[in-house]
């Protein structure tokens, strides 16, 4: 099923001096707009951010939307930010705005910096939101994200490892045929591709 992702940036209020960790929140609180402090949703929403790579802001997304169309009929070229569809909106910058500022205070009142720019595409998912990570031919070894790369930073020497011929034991839960087998990873009650 296809997904598309919308993420944006604002900038940090403070100086970054270290690398920090993305931050995910999923909350069922009411989420009231930043700016005019009408209700957004009452629904379970979430949201993840960083700062961004330049270090000057805060970079994150939201929930991923179901892309309604038919797979044959998704437009995968031009891919990003290249691409008119799936971008960003004003109610997306309304709601990731509003929900940076309930999760951390010192974002209220800042939703007038949000840049607003191409930023988002479509991201692939896992069935089960668990990555693959497999050999699929006697030269090719697939690491199959779960539409972030950021989670698979820890997993590079044991994969490595494997490609030069030594099983990981680790890795085995996240074999493709998991799917054929019926041995997949618990499901999460999330609507979040992170939880």
């Amino acid at each position: 099923m296809p997904l598309a992702c919308q993420s944006s940036n604002i900038p940090f209020m403070y100086f970054m001096q270290s690398f920090s960790p993305s931050i995910k929140s999923d909350s069922t609180a009411p989420l009231y707009s930043d700016k005019t402090k009408k209700l957004i949703t009452d629904k379970i929403w979430g949201i993840y951010y960083k700062p961004d790579i330049e270090g000057l802001g805060v970079q994150g997304g939201t929930s991923p939307y179901i892309v309604k169309k038919h797979f044959d009929q998704v437009n995968v070229d031009p891919y990003g930010i290249e691409s008119p569809e799936y971008q960003t909106t004003d109610a997306f910058s309304d709601m990731w705005c509003s929900a940076l500022a309930h999760c951390q205070k010192r974002f209220e009142g800042k939703s007038d910096l949000y840049r607003k720019g191409p930023s988002g595409g479509l991201g692939c998912m896992t069935p089960d939101s668990f990555p693959i990570f497999d050999r699929f031919f006697e030269n090719v070894y697939m690491i199959a994200d779960a539409n972030h790369g950021y989670k698979m930073i820890g997993v590079g020497e044991l994969v490595a490892k494997e490609i030069l011929g030594t099983e990981s034991d680790l890795l085995k839960p996240f074999r493709f045929n998991r799917y054929e087998k019926g041995e997949l990873h618990p499901t999460s009650n999330s609507p979040f591709p992170w939880s």
